[in-house]
């Protein structure tokens, strides 16, 4: 399974928990190319840690254009980063 779709479905699967908050607002963060603040992620456990880093390395390849579709469908994404008129 690639990293997008592993972040994709712990994010869908317990959205509440911190560690996807934090790949919530990386997601938000490369997708709008806004700030992220990379202390977040030193709070991760190790396997968290290793696959936002995963994340980061995909991205920036472009690679699985349809997670990354996904990912910005989540209703979070969507809701909090709509652009005004």
């Amino acid at each position: 399974m690639n990293n997008l779709k592993k972040i994709e479905k712990r994010i869908l699967k317990s959205p509440g928990e911190p560690a996807s908050q934090v790949f919530m607002e990386l997601v938000k963060a490369l997708e709008h190319k806004l700030n992220f603040n990379l202390a977040t992620i030193y709070d991760l456990d190790y396997d968290d840690f290793q696959l936002t880093l995963d994340v980061l390395k995909d991205w920036r390849l472009d690679r699985y254009a349809k997670t990354r579709e996904r990912l910005k469908a989540l209703p979070d994404l969507q809701q909090e980063y709509r652009r005004p008129d």
